[in-house]
């Protein structure tokens, strides 16, 4: 989402980097007296989600774990890997456990208050090693309270991991069909920036992302510098609603700093701040019966106030792994969605600079929880709705004609420009709608109808 600060942005990305902390070569903690091992035996797995090894762990435990030369894998105490930081501040240190070789260390990176290791070790060797836990200092500690340490064979997770992409008119014309055939399983497109802007592609990318197969989201980029939080939350409903709902992906205020600057924690206290998002989020909430999810950086997700984490976060950490966690979610104390790249390449979009490349942070029971959709397809137009436009092309009336709902069924029509503009709204009248076209210009025009069992969208001609 961040097409406009791209250049200066990778002047800072190896800056970035040094926080990352997947296997640090030095720092590590080798002088822990008492050391136990806890549990007991060595750990195997091939799985590629997240094991719990225990949670009663203590600063002076040290696992040990069976390897395989060539596979990586990954260590955490991370909330969001379903491992537990919250009781005192971890360490991480992996050796080899025949030589005593130290291998990585990690320390503070992720979880509440960033207090919590995450390491990511590829291994060179086929043995046992050893993981080692310590209180930050490279202290120990026993008994209560205990954090909770989760590990996972990660190589195989890159084709179990699903990952989409979000989209503005700078990628132009996109070929759906080949983005899902390469095996993305989601799009977010932006729908309107400010109170006057509406983003030329939006509901192309809406109507065919939805025909080739993939869940689609629409975002509003945030100008909180220059408006009302009610008047852009607004604006965005008045193009974007009708593509919220069930089955579809969760609407996003995408929070940046201006594009020219200053930044936001200039222009607001953080408590103006949260206030201005919470305004935005509880009136498109209000309007739709979907919360929001927020897209936002690592410094302004650390600079809001914790009472915001009740919404879905989508950070902001871009050139990163995909498979790991991000290294900064602020007040949050978990995630659904990582921008984990700017300069991506993606069969069937061709945008200059790269396409924004995400993942979500879960399975697809999961992924299809957030959707909130009883059917078992990731499809945004229910199969349950049918209807007919006619005549097509018109000159002046078109009839909307229910085929597969009921005369009496409620249910909300919505015309919208090729462009995104919202024209007519007007509700299922029985079994046959009317409606005056006269004065709309000539071109295509986007019809959508919605029901309490989903949408569809067809597309119409004006002559």
């Amino acid at each position: 989402m961040k097409k406009t600060l791209l250049l200066i942005s990778l002047l800072t990305i190896y800056n970035l980097n040094i926080n990352a902390q997947q296997c640090l070569n030095s720092g590590f903690c080798t002088n822990i007296t008492n050391q136990h091992q806890y549990p007991t035996g060595t750990f195997s797995t091939t799985c590629s989600t997240w094991t719990t090894v225990n949670a009663y762990m203590n600063a002076d435990n040290f696992t040990l774990f069976n390897v395989t030369a060539g596979n990586t894998y990954e260590w955490s105490y991370c909330e969001s890997h379903q491992g537990v930081s919250t009781a005192w501040d971890a360490q991480l240190t992996l050796s080899d456990n025949s030589s005593g070789t130290n291998l990585c260390f990690s320390d503070n990176f992720c979880g509440v208050n960033a207090n919590a290791p995450y390491l990511s070790w590829t291994a060179t060797f086929t043995g046992v090693v050893k993981l080692l836990t310590s209180l930050n200092n490279c202290l120990n500690n026993s008994g209560a309270p205990y954090n909770n340490l989760v590990w996972r064979m990660a190589n195989g997770t890159p084709s179990a991991l699903i990952t989409g992409v979000d989209v503005s008119s700078y990628e132009g014309n996109i070929n759906w069909a080949n983005v899902k055939n390469a095996g993305y399983k989601f799009g977010f497109a932006k729908a309107t920036e400010g109170v006057s802007i509406t983003d030329s592609y939006f509901i192309n990318n809406q109507v065919n992302g939805a025909a080739a197969g993939l869940p689609m989201g629409a975002y509003h980029f945030a100008r909180p510098e220059n408006n009302s939080a009610t008047a852009e939350a607004n604006y965005f409903l008045s193009v974007a609603s009708a593509y919220i709902h069930s089955c579809n992906l969760p609407p996003v205020l995408d929070v940046e700093n201006p594009p020219t600057g200053p930044s936001l924690q200039t222009f607001f206290t953080s408590a103006q701040l949260t206030t201005w998002i919470q305004t935005w989020c509880t009136t498109v909430q209000n309007a739709t019966g979907i919360a929001p999810i927020i897209y936002i950086g690592p410094s302004n997700a650390a600079y809001l106030n914790s009472s915001i984490n009740t919404y879905g976060l989508w950070i902001d950490d871009y050139n990163s792994n995909p498979n790991n966690a991000p290294a900064n979610i602020g007040v949050w104390t978990t995630w659904e969605f990582k921008q984990y790249s700017w300069t991506g390449t993606v069969p069937g979009i061709s945008g200059a600079g790269g396409i924004d490349m995400d993942v979500f942070n879960g399975d697809t029971v999961a992924f299809k929880a957030l959707l909130g959709c009883n059917s078992t397809g990731m499809v945004q137009h229910s199969s349950e709705i049918n209807f007919q436009i006619y005549p097509n092309p018109a000159k002046s009336v078109i009839t909307i004609e229910n085929i597969s709902l009921d005369n009496y069924e409620e249910g909300l029509i919505s015309i919208y420009t090729i462009h995104g503009q919202l024209l007519v709204q007007k509700n299922l009248e029985g079994h046959k709608t009317k409606i005056d076209i006269i004065d709309f210009t000539e071109g295509m025009y986007i019809l959508a109808v919605k029901t309490e069992k989903g949408m569809k969208v067809k597309k119409f001609i004006k002559e």
